[in-house]
């Protein structure tokens, strides 16, 4: 099936049509953390996620075994980074972010507590505070491809795509093919407009057998963009109700239709008039 042409300014869609918020609201159900606020599992969501740690239960026993540890001696910088990673993936970023703040202020040379308190930080929307304590921890820890593919989710968070793929590539140096880190390098390819190459990344990280819902509904997400809504219905219903599924595709498909949509992105486009000749 021949697909619509949807080549103008492809990154501008992304952010017009909601950036990493997008999978979130539209191709993950609409995940809501304890707080009611919406999750954030587009871009990067699972930065560090290991491929067999995927379910809910399992960040609960963590979050419940580390908290038990950590709140026996709040000194112990292992039990407050891994009770801080599991309040994260549990969607408690807040309380994750508490512990994390006393945690480095008595431990701030530990590379797990630095790298865990950039990932919390950018998972809560603030990449900018992010990039620097995850640097450091990169330094600390330069085999740790978790800091690197973090990193790279907190530069694309700030717009930063090609700093951001630099980082994706040495993650993928050190974890090769490793579908978490090509999910992300495919998600920051859409966002900054190669869409092509976005598939490309998203089919690799799809092909890998450990791969999960996160890599499968963005590429459903960048096929959708493209308008190969078919292929994308499809993805989307591997792991969403039939009619959610379906209700996604074709909001989709509904905002791509609307002439205010691209009439905004036309502008965006449009050449910045230079200054006038005297």
């Amino acid at each position: 099936m021949a697909r619509p042409l949807f080549n103008r300014s492809l990154s501008y869609t992304a952010r017009l049509l909601g950036g990493t918020m997008l999978s979130a609201a539209l191709l993950s159900g609409c995940t809501t953390l304890n707080g009611g606020e919406p999750s954030r599992p587009g871009l990067g969501a699972a930065s560090d996620l290991p491929v067999h740690m995927t379910d809910p239960r399992d960040f609960v026993a963590a979050a419940s075994y580390w908290g038990g540890v950590y709140e026996q001696n709040p000194q112990n910088a292992e039990a407050a980074a891994k009770y801080a990673r599991g309040l994260r993936h549990l969607g408690s970023l807040q309380q994750a972010l508490i512990v994390l703040q006393q945690a480095a202020a008595q431990h701030p040379n530990d590379a797990n507590i630095l790298a865990e308190y950039g990932k919390a930080l950018t998972a809560s929307g603030k990449p900018d505070q992010a990039v620097a304590l995850l640097a450091k921890a990169g330094v600390l820890l330069p085999t740790d491809w978790t800091i690197l593919s973090a990193e790279g989710v907190a530069l694309d968070e700030m717009g930063e795509h090609s700093r951001a793929k630099q980082k994706y590539d040495a993650a993928l140096q050190l974890a090769p093919e490793h579908p978490t880190v090509l999910t992300n390098l495919g998600l920051s390819y859409a966002l900054s407009g190669e869409l092509a190459r976005a598939e490309e990344t998203l089919r690799r990280a799809v092909a890998n057998p450990a791969a999960g819902a996160h890599a499968r509904q963005n590429l459903a997400l960048v096929l959708g963009l493209q308008g190969d809504f078919e292929e994308a219905e499809r993805l989307a219903r591997a792991d969403l109700p039939p009619s959610l599924a379906v209700g996604n595709i074709s909001y989709l498909r509904n905002m791509l239709a609307q002439p205010a949509l691209w009439q905004q992105m036309e502008a965006l486009d449009a050449p910045i008039a230079g200054p006038s000749a005297p």
